[in-house]
């Protein structure tokens, strides 16, 4: 039997002392289990169940009824029953106004009475004790702060048997008389505290909403009913609550929570990942998140091997089984409803990125777990802080070094002396292909990474470079997200890249970012970083003082499907309405234009289909792409299986084949979040036949899939329509001599 707090069952006693009375037992929880202790039959109550009484309002009304208020008093000790009757006339006699401090007084003072009929009986009174925690509660007056308010209370009703035994005496006459000022006069402290802490709370209209829960208050503080009462009902009835609310407010189990977060701070290559991985492996159960799928997977095959069952969750694979305690996955496949024993979310400087920092806000504000251990760049250390403090949680820094130095050369390198172990650095896929292919023609075979490749493709890669059979390896910026290979020497090609707007110069991180992977620990004692063109720009990249982070992207929470409009006005007007620092606003124009664009199409979703289709991750601008996501959607609608894509036909080149692998991502991830029947065998089968055509292109056939301009001899972007490069097109449209080779 577990008759304690701690057990899994409650009996009468305990519930006596949360302030149940047996009234209160027969009308709002089931029937008792009949258990036997040293030969007595006990009643007993599943604390899931005393708990989801507690929550409903019916619980808070039923204990103010004075029936059952008057019999449950006519049960306590004579001196509880006069010191009560005592308080609630000094209450009643006292001049009150309609104003805040007042209100939450009153609620201290309800809460007050409601637990008087749980103070246990006594003969014996220890009078120094009592008259001690009296002047306590009189010191309430003029210095009082949330943390001590519940204590001190708590003591006052440890001294009601004996204000009320001994109400002549000169310190229970002094604690009946003041008795209203004090609680008054806390409840002013209070709120002066809580507003000051969360000045974006309607304290006023909080403690106006029906149903307050004074005994929430009493237990857990003004902070707690907030978060985990107040809130969620304002987000439920108002839009205009949602929006001016706290992100970390959207959260109140995690809020209910004390969660310790240690931050491992460092670039890249110092091991910060590593140590948080140490204690994932020894967590009873445990969640890692990532932002590269790649690195869920890596993070599965590490724990696998551990001997620890782990599943792996990203926007296009699952892995899972029923036993597995641990879950590797991408930021945004976080499940907020599971309670994990640890949890480790890495690249936490993700957390500004405009398009997906909002998952990292999220997980950070809303994981389940008592230890979290974020890994981050030292430039997201305040802001991380900040979120933590503003949770109210703890947290301690670790701050990780490289154990091998990272060295900017002092000459340009090049291009056609690269040494075994470099990794050479270009922004476009094109640009990859084309320079490795370059340096296949002189001799050198070159791995290849880069974003559009097929992540068991790029497995292939990296495998064949950790092996020697490739001793170079050819790259974009793909390379600098937790990528771990035997690099001596990074060299950047280029010091621009277009980032999808425009093509601008690196920025100081993106070059530590990617120079951190040179000198890989345990193989080589220095790294080195260079530039065949550009050094100066390297080198400023890696001297310069990186600014800190100044805020966290945060999405909206499903709870705008509560929101009593249509779905397009509530994200228009969430996207219009301001947020509080250090927050901003997730781009949901995406979101905007498919829905739009699914209605202009005439399907007719409920919102929540809406939103979910919307929240599939693909790219909408690849016509292809768009047109196989709303074939999906139609079939759904019309209740038809959704049929997993044919591969090409005939020879497909590599751009084909890569789009494919796409709209297998797409079919996967549209049938998992719209519960469609997946052969999963059949995909994966499908999934690896096109890896392996890939990687036979990438190591045998690279050059048939390049085209070059026939003019200037310069690779053409594989999507390039036309017959010579733009520049040279520019200049035999406007007449001129076309540059040539060699000029």
């Amino acid at each position: 039997m577990a008759g304690g707090a701690g057990g899994k069952n409650w009996s009468s006693t305990v519930l006596r002392r949360r302030g149940w009375t047996n009234e209160l037992m027969k009308q709002l929880l089931p029937k008792p289990r009949i258990l036997m202790s040293n030969g007595r039959p006990i009643r007993m109550w599943s604390q899931e169940e005393v708990r989801r009484a507690e929550k409903d309002s019916s619980f808070a009304q039923a204990r103010k009824d004075p029936e059952l208020r008057g019999a449950a008093l006519r049960a306590a000790a004579p001196g509880v029953r006069h010191a009560s009757r005592l308080l609630a006339q000094t209450w009643e006699e006292a001049e009150k106004d309609g104003s805040a401090p007042w209100r939450l007084a009153g609620y201290y003072h309800e809460a007050i009475l409601a637990r008087l009929t749980s103070v246990p009986r006594s003969r014996t009174f220890d009078q120094a004790r009592s008259i001690g925690q009296l002047r306590e509660f009189l010191a309430l007056e003029e210095s009082c702060t949330a943390g001590q308010i519940t204590a001190a209370l708590k003591n006052f009703l440890r001294a009601v048997p004996w204000m009320g035994e001994c109400a002549d005496h000169a310190q229970a006459r002094a604690a009946l008389e003041r008795y209203p000022r004090v609680l008054y006069g806390a409840s002013a402290q209070v709120l002066a505290e809580f507003s000051a802490a969360q000045p974006e709370a309607d304290a006023e209209a909080m403690l106006g909403t029906e149903g307050f829960p004074s005994s929430q208050l009493f237990k857990e503080g003004l902070a707690a009913v907030w978060s985990v009462w107040y809130v969620p009902q304002a987000i439920r009835t108002s839009l205009s609550l949602l929006i001016a609310l706290n992100p970390k407010d959207e959260y109140p189990e995690a809020r209910a929570m004390r969660r310790r977060f240690v931050l491992h701070l460092g670039g890249t290559n110092t091991g910060k990942t590593y140590a948080g991985f140490q204690r994932l492996k020894q967590a009873r159960s445990g969640v890692y998140l990532a932002p590269l799928r790649l690195l869920a997977l890596e993070a599965q095959e590490t724990l696998l091997e551990a001997g620890v069952d782990c599943s792996l969750t990203t926007g296009e694979e699952e892995d899972s089984r029923e036993w597995d305690t641990h879950t590797a996955a991408t930021a945004e496949k976080l499940d907020l409803k599971r309670y994990y024993d640890a949890a480790v979310i890495d690249e936490c400087q993700m957390i500004a990125d405009p398009q997906r920092g909002y998952a990292w806000t999220r997980a950070i504000l809303g994981v389940l777990s008592p230890e979290v251990h974020l890994c981050a760049a030292p430039e997201a250390e305040d802001l991380l802080i900040r979120l933590i403090e503003s949770c109210g949680d703890s947290y301690e820094v670790e701050v990780h070094k490289r154990t091998t130095p990272l060295v900017c050369m002092t000459r340009t390198v090049d291009y056609h002396r690269v040494q075994p172990g470099d990794a050479l650095i270009t922004f476009s896929k094109v640009g990859v292909l084309s320079v490795a292919e370059d340096l296949r023609q002189s001799g050198k075979e070159p791995a290849i990474i880069y974003g559009a490749l097929p992540y068991s493709t790029r497995r292939r890669q990296m495998e064949g470079f950790l092996k020697g059979e490739m001793q170079y390896i050819v790259s974009t910026d793909a390379i600098g997200m937790g990528l771990n290979l035997p690099i001596r020497r990074i060299i950047f090609l280029e010091t621009e890249k277009f980032d999808g707007v425009e093509r601008r110069e690196l920025k100081p991180e993106e070059i530590r970012q990617i120079a951190g992977r040179a000198g890989r620990f345990g193989m080589y004692n220095k790294g080195y970083v260079g530039a065949t063109q550009g050094l100066p720009v390297i080198r400023a990249g890696l001297e310069a003082v990186i600014p800190p982070l100044d805020h966290a992207v945060a999405g909206f929470s499903d709870l705008v499907l509560q929101a009593e409009f249509d779905l397009l006005e509530v994200l228009t007007e969430w996207n219009r309405m301001p947020t509080v620092e250090p927050y901003r606003k997730l781009d949901i124009s995406r979101y905007i234009t498919l829905i739009s664009k699914m209605r202009e199409m005439g399907f007719t979703l409920a919102r929540e289909h809406e939103l979910k289709a919307a929240n599939i991750p693909f790219d909408e601008t690849e016509e292809a792409l768009r047109e196989l996501f709303f074939s999906f959607l139609r079939r759904w609608q019309q209740g038809q299986d959704i049929e997993q894509p044919g591969l090409p036909e005939g020879d497909p080149t590599l751009p084909e084949l890569e789009q494919y692998y796409r709209k297998l991502d797409l079919y996967f991830s549209f049938a998992k979040t719209f519960g469609c029947p997946v052969d999963e065998e059949r995909l994966y089968d499908s999934r690896e036949q096109v890896a392996d055509e890939i990687n036979e292109i990438l190591l045998h056939r690279l050059r048939n899939n390049i085209r070059f301009c026939p003019v200037c001899g310069k690779a053409l972007p594989l999507y390039h329509r036309g017959r010579l490069c733009d520049e040279c097109f520019r200049r035999e449209r406007k007449g001129g001599p076309p540059w040539r080779a060699g000029q």
